[in-house]
């Protein structure tokens, strides 16, 4: 398993590389460490996957499947929602399916004169999808962690509420609120925040 060793593996042909570590021991990394073949996504055996996430730079970068809680470097990331009775949902402990989530996001350069067409990849990311049931309230939550070149890593956290609620989104690290915003939902219209990581 990847992200359970503590060795540090280098990505392959991009500053970071996607992994998904498995229940057996064995991981499906975006290329393979030894044949460096390009593997597909859409093969992940995704009842198999205990964590996910992007590696390299020395870095890495994980959900744990089980929960959602986010390892960041080592530290422990969690969101909840507070509402405005003061109630917790625990977003990242939510035992619900997750769905997961990697992409590139890139722009390209085209010259004219030249007639040639450049692609730079702008940022990495990964996260998953998930709905998290307390009582009478349904909430769809989408964390995804965006590793930008040249600019602070962040979680863009997408939420929608099936009833219309007031509350606020905090994050968490090693257990301890780091920040909150005043994040009032509208049955069914997603909210959506940016929040750049912090120790």
């Amino acid at each position: 398993m990847l992200f359970a060793d503590s060795k540090n593996v280098q990505a392959i042909g991009l500053p970071f590389n996607w992994n998904a570590d498995y229940a057996n021991g064995k991981n499906y990394a975006e290329y393979d460490l030894l044949t460096h073949k390009k593997n597909d996504f859409y093969l992940v055996q995704k009842n198999q996957v205990v964590r996910f996430g992007l590696f390299g730079q020395g870095m890495k970068f994980f959900f744990e499947m089980s929960d959602g809680s986010f390892n960041l470097m080592r530290r422990r990331i969690e969101v909840e929602y507070i509402d405005e009775n003061g109630k917790t949902y625990h977003l990242t402990t939510n035992f619900e399916n997750k769905d997961l989530i990697t992409y590139k996001e890139a722009y390209a350069d085209y010259s004219n004169a030249q007639g040639v067409q450049r692609s730079n990849i702008k940022s990495i990311n990964f996260g998953y999808k998930t709905i998290y049931k307390k009582d009478d309230v349904q909430l769809f939550f989408q964390p995804v962690v965006s590793l930008p070149f040249n600019e602070s890593a962040f979680i863009e956290v997408k939420l929608t509420s099936n009833k219309d609620m007031n509350g606020y989104l905090a994050f968490k690290s090693g257990g301890i609120e780091v920040e909150r915003f005043y994040a009032p939902l509208e049955a069914n219209r997603a909210g959506q925040i940016n929040w750049v990581i912090k120790n």
